[in-house]
């Protein structure tokens, strides 16, 4: 049984690879040599989600529990194609949190298929939420204030007002 989900996973793997090879060679245009590095993290996650969709289809549990681990390589290689893509990499500042959601999304996915009980789907949706709600929070936090200029150029005000209040307080208390 493990033989098999080995040879799937390579099966897939080399799929993939033929088609991003593929997309490479036949549009040269469409992904540059500097921006495809990524793609050595992502297609091993897609080879791995798409091998968990089949053992999930098949009820082969030991196959749908790859969808975890293909969730997390798969986000981790999204992020850092977009990052390689825009140059914008100080979104690691919060995207981060995305890894967290991508452990909760295989925890539903693989539920799904058998893999676990209601506990771990349950388990699984807050993490997805959480995160989820990590990256939205912390993404507006960072991209409105912190990398906008905003708190960059007002944080040193605010810690001066901040140990202004605490003197404040400290004198009032006595």
């Amino acid at each position: 049984m493990p033989d098999r989900g080995g040879r799937m996973f390579l099966a897939f793997l080399l799929i993939f690879l033929g088609l991003f090879f593929s997309a490479v060679t036949y549009f040269p245009g469409l992904i540059s040599a500097e921006q495809w590095w990524p793609a050595f993290i992502l297609v091993p996650g897609a080879a791995m989600v798409a091998v968990a969709v089949v053992g999930g289809l098949s009820r082969n549990h030991a196959l749908a529990a790859m969808a975890i681990p293909g969730c997390i390589i798969t986000t981790v290689g999204l992020i850092l194609l977009y990052g390689n893509m825009t140059g914008h990499w100080e979104i690691w500042a919060y995207a981060w949190t995305l890894i967290p959601a991508s452990v909760g999304l295989g925890l539903v996915f693989s539920s799904g298929f058998g893999v676990g009980d209601e506990g771990s789907a349950r388990a699984g949706r807050w993490l997805l939420v959480g995160g989820a709600a990590g990256f939205l929070v912390f993404g507006a936090f960072f991209e409105g204030l912190v990398f906008g200029g905003f708190v960059s150029r007002w944080w040193p005000v605010a810690l001066i007002l901040l140990g202004a209040f605490v003197l404040l307080n400290e004198r009032r208390a006595r």
